[in-house]
């Protein structure tokens, strides 16, 4: 009776997200004999739906400096680094000449696929995949990675499935991605994989997440969006702010402005305040007091959408039909503190079913920052979302994603 063997690869790579897909890519390209394994039916689940399904897929410029648009609980410098190994415009170029995918510029630093499908975005990587000669396997869900009996003559890895395959490999990367949106599979089972392997976890949460309200006078505001500049306060103090688009929907707030600012609400309780239009407060001053005939309601509402221009106006305390000259100095400030102090009345968020990315994952300090080897486990890398590391809203998510999933791939094919 003949016993099974199982296919054995230098490098597995687990899951066929952004940065699996790109690590099965740069791998291949190094010579290793690669295989992807991914429990979905097809690859890049979370890349089909980004962007409302159009993908944002990179920003068109990085911000100086290039960390400043991406979180960590771990060191900054550590950041730093990765940024430096594959730039900005060099990963612009890979997508349009070596993915074949047509880029194109919009509005709020952002790039999308000209054709305007995410589609495209994942079959330009999954084509580049085959074509490198990995071996895509799907509707194989990892259940448990054992490291090989080396008193058996084995070395790396040993791969199980829930249909109990198993797979050997030299080599591991976890692409899994982390607990956002787990209906594409991203539920967190990377977590426990490498908690099985050494590893431990930064508490994870919702990260570019809606934020939810019980003020109804604001949901029924649903649909109105304008730029904002907000500001996260944390026991007073001033912690971050930006300059983005606003959105009211009929559970809270949403649009990028939101979405960045979300974490600090959620990781670090965080007020946040928000100067609509992004006007300032002496841009403000200036504004009424040049209007001093003219009545309140109405010089609002000529720079603000008139129904919330309306609620601002009535929650301030001021009657809309005064004069701005005749705003005494408490009713001015009270008046200012609605346009350009307003506190967000916030009771939640949507969570991780509609969370752009996962805060949190697994620490900086456990892996090698010059190849994103296992520092828990040799032969183990990790790459995307599972780190503790996400960026803000506009494509810098899959800009981690493509320079992680790189470096695990190009460090997992040498060879000792």
């Amino acid at each position: 009776m003949s016993l099974y063997t199982p296919p054995s690869y230098d490098v597995a790579i687990v899951g066929a997200g952004a940065a699996g897909l790109m690590a099965a890519i740069w791998a291949a390209r190094g010579g290793a004999k690669v295989v992807l394994l991914d429990g979905q039916p097809k690859a890049g689940g979370k890349i089909l739906i980004s962007g409302g399904g159009r993908c944002n897929v990179l920003p068109i410029e990085s911000r100086d400096p290039v960390e400043a648009s991406f979180h960590t609980s771990g060191s900054r410098n550590v950041l730093k680094r990765f940024f430096k190994t594959w730039r900005l415009p060099q990963i612009q170029d890979f997508v349009r000449w070596e993915l074949e995918v047509p880029l194109v510029e919009e509005d709020d630093n952002k790039l999308f696929p000209e054709s305007g499908k995410a589609r495209d975005v994942r079959d330009g990587l999954v084509r580049e995949v085959e074509s490198c000669g990995a071996t895509i396997v799907y509707d194989w869900r990892v259940t448990a990675i054992d490291k090989a009996d080396a008193n058996k003559g084995h070395t790396g890895f040993i791969l199980h499935s829930e249909s109990e395959e198993q797979v050997r490999a030299k080599k591991v990367i976890l692409a899994t991605g982390g607990e956002s949106v787990p209906a594409t599979g991203s539920d967190g089972f990377g977590y426990r994989l490498a908690k099985t392997l050494g590893h431990k976890q930064v508490q994870t949460f919702p990260a570019l997440v809606p934020l939810t309200t019980n003020d109804t006078d604001l949901t029924d505001l649903a649909g109105l969006s304008l730029p904002v500049e907000w500001r996260a306060m944390v026991d007073g103090k001033e912690v971050a702010r930006g300059v983005r688009s606003f959105l009211f929907t009929h559970k809270g707030f949403s649009g990028p402005a939101v979405l960045d600012a979300s974490h600090y609400v959620i990781r670090d309780n965080a007020e946040i305040l928000i100067s609509w239009e992004a006007t300032s407060r002496q841009e403000w001053i200036d504004y009424l007091q040049s209007r001093a005939r003219r009545n309140v309601s109405k010089t609002v509402a000529d720079v603000l959408p008139n129904r919330l221009a309306a609620l601002l106006v009535e929650r301030s305390g001021v009657r809309g039909e005064m004069r701005c000259g005749n705003l005494t100095r408490s009713t001015f400030d009270a008046l200012l503190d609605q346009l350009c102090d307003f506190q967000l009345p916030i009771s939640g968020n949507r969570g991780f079913a509609v969370a752009e990315v996962t805060g949190g994952g697994i620490g900086l300090d456990s892996i090698d920052p010059s190849t994103l080897e296992s520092r828990k486990t040799p032969g183990l890398y990790l790459c995307g979302e599972i780190l503790d590391v996400f960026g803000d809203i506009g494509g810098f998510n899959f800009q981690w994603a493509f320079i992680s999933g790189k470096l695990a791939g190009e460090c997992a094919a040498k060879t000792e």
